[in-house]
């Protein structure tokens, strides 16, 4: 499998079942003008590296993982402070990374035929 950069850019990942509850909480309970930010905490960014790693896991994926460091990496940290979330949802629990990785890949398999490819 080979992945386009070196692997090491950090980003946040929020699994699309939380984003989608996330939404729909703004719709019905957030009253403000000024726009909040829907993603997980600062402290969960992942390496892409660790994410092509997750998804290699739930695909049963057992060859080498080959980065092209030919490929721009693009920005280092994209990071999105979540701080007024938090002060809404404290409790807020997103579903961490590695399970939303595989619920979607079973997602996919399940739905091959029909998914958009």
């Amino acid at each position: 499998m080979v992945v386009m950069g070196t692997g090491r850019p950090l980003r946040q990942f929020v699994y699309s079942e939380d984003l989608a509850e996330l939404i729909v909480w703004v719709l019905r309970h957030y009253e403000e003008v000024e726009p909040i930010i829907l993603s997980v905490d600062e402290c969960d960014e992942l390496c892409i590296a660790d994410v092509a790693k997750l998804i290699a896991q739930s695909i049963g994926f057992t060859g080498n993982i080959v980065f092209d460091p030919s490929k721009a990496d693009g920005q280092y940290r994209k990071t999105a402070d979540n701080a007024k979330l938090r002060r809404y949802l404290p409790d807020y629990r997103f579903t961490p990374v590695a399970e939303g990785i595989q619920r979607s890949v079973e997602w996919f398999i399940a739905n091959y035929d029909v998914a958009r490819k």
